[in-house]
């Protein structure tokens, strides 16, 4: 999605910043731990949490976003569901 409006381009780069640091400090989480927790383990488990706070960020507007959108929504909120029914 592109748009020619500076506050657009202004998201878009405070989206990437955020995205960049939240990386980084996921990254910067191996090895912490020794090998007992493993980066995948660390990857999975920001997946979930992430999934779960998105989750409550979209309810409000999840009905007028489009359908590619509509359905990766639904696949966070599954994969959550289904990663906290197994802990």
């Amino acid at each position: 999605m592109t748009n020619d409006d500076p506050q657009f381009e202004d998201a878009d780069a405070a989206v990437t910043r955020t995205v960049t640091a939240f990386v980084n400090e996921i990254e910067s989480m191996w090895g912490r731990w020794e090998d007992a927790v493993s980066p995948s383990y660390i990857v999975e488990s920001a997946l979930v949490e992430l999934s779960a706070e998105v989750s409550k960020l979209t309810d409000a507007f999840k009905d007028v976003v489009g359908p590619a959108t509509s359905k990766l929504l639904d696949a966070l909120a599954d994969y959550r569901d289904s990663e906290f029914e197994d802990r």
